[in-house]
């Protein structure tokens, strides 16, 4: 039970960076050689596909800046089993190339191993989002 609190924590961590902005502080809490499963395959979204390593972990936070203006960030569920930790949230916001407003639930994965972010997957309403960005 412990290993879950420990891992609930540090997510959460990363959840109020990523809050402030401070892209830099997400950064850190990813392993060296992370991978970033996007929610969609590369080219469906700017933010699409898959993100080897903390560098192109950056490249996804960076595309998903530029496209979209998140105006509401709900974490509702955390569950944890091992060193796998799941959310659940809400998040309402503007797809920044067309101004559309978008609404999704979302569902994230993270796998924590010694204290940072070893693997990350995103779901999502992909359609949802494909659909404010189109223009």
């Amino acid at each position: 039970m412990k290993e879950e609190e420990e891992n609930i924590g540090i997510v959460k961590q990363l959840y109020d960076a990523y809050k402030r902005h401070d892209i830099s502080s997400v950064l850190d809490m990813f392993t060296d050689h992370a991978v970033l499963h996007g929610p969609a395959p590369a080219g469906v979204l700017p933010w699409g596909g898959i993100y080897d390593g903390r560098g192109r972990i950056a490249d996804f936070f960076k595309a998903l800046g530029e496209s979209l203006e998140t105006l509401q960030f709900e974490l509702r569920d955390f569950i944890a089993q091992g060193n796998k930790v799941v959310v659940v949230g809400y998040q309402r916001g503007r797809a920044k190339p067309t101004g559309r407003l978008y609404e999704i639930e979302f569902v994230h994965l993270w796998s924590v191993r010694d204290g940072k972010i070893s693997e990350f997957w995103v779901y999502t309403d992909t359609a949802a989002l494909v659909e404010a960005l189109r223009r």
